[in-house]
């Protein structure tokens, strides 16, 4: 699947990365004062919260999810950040993007990076390519299945578009630090 490459804000910054920089609390001074990337924050913040109830919930979400995240799409997207689920219905690529990494981080072993959905005509079945970073030591087979599995059911159950395939590229792995053992092996004790 070739991955195309998302229009930048108007102030030249990526909001995926404006919007992982939000929740890492590590936004720099322009990101702070630019009112485009305020606008990327405001969008982040108003998606933040829904995605994680979302990401919570059991593989069959219910129906009531979709509205909460149409609902938090952001107003006057151009027609290329739309992806049309219905007849007159429309649901921003940047919401449900958003939506199906926090459903991928939820899996254990795997922290989401970037999604890009691809919708095949109107109306019609997407693909999902995601990009991931995996713990080291996890089954890979074993967690991306179930990463797939489950942003099938999101896309199709909670967004309302039926997902044709999941590519996962995994780019990055990370090692849980270890707790430094105390006497006999024992965890270290508290201060």
């Amino acid at each position: 699947m070739a991955v195309e490459q998302v229009e930048p804000l108007a102030c030249g910054r990526d909001a995926a990365e404006v919007w992982e920089h939000a929740a890492a609390g590590t936004l720099d001074e322009h990101e702070r004062s630019c009112p485009y990337c305020g606008s990327a924050r405001a969008g982040h913040d108003r998606l933040g919260a829904p995605a994680a109830r979302m990401a919570a919930e059991p593989l069959r979400p219910p129906p009531s999810v979709l509205e909460r995240v149409t609902g938090a799409a952001v107003a006057g997207l151009r027609p290329h950040e739309l992806l049309e689920i219905g007849p007159d219905a429309w649901l921003g690529r940047p919401a449900a993007e958003a939506a199906l990494r926090h459903v991928v981080d939820s899996v254990d072993g795997l922290r989401a990076r970037h999604c890009r959905i691809e919708q095949q005509g109107p109306a019609g079945p997407v693909r999902v390519g995601l990009t991931v970073a995996a713990r080291v030591g996890v089954d890979l087979r074993s967690v991306t299945a179930r990463a797939r599995r489950m942003v099938v059911t999101a896309g199709a159950g909670t967004l309302g578009v039926p997902v044709a395939g999941v590519d996962i590229h995994v780019e990055d792995v990370w090692e849980e630090p270890t707790a430094p053992a105390g006497p006999a092996g024992g965890p270290e004790p508290a201060p």
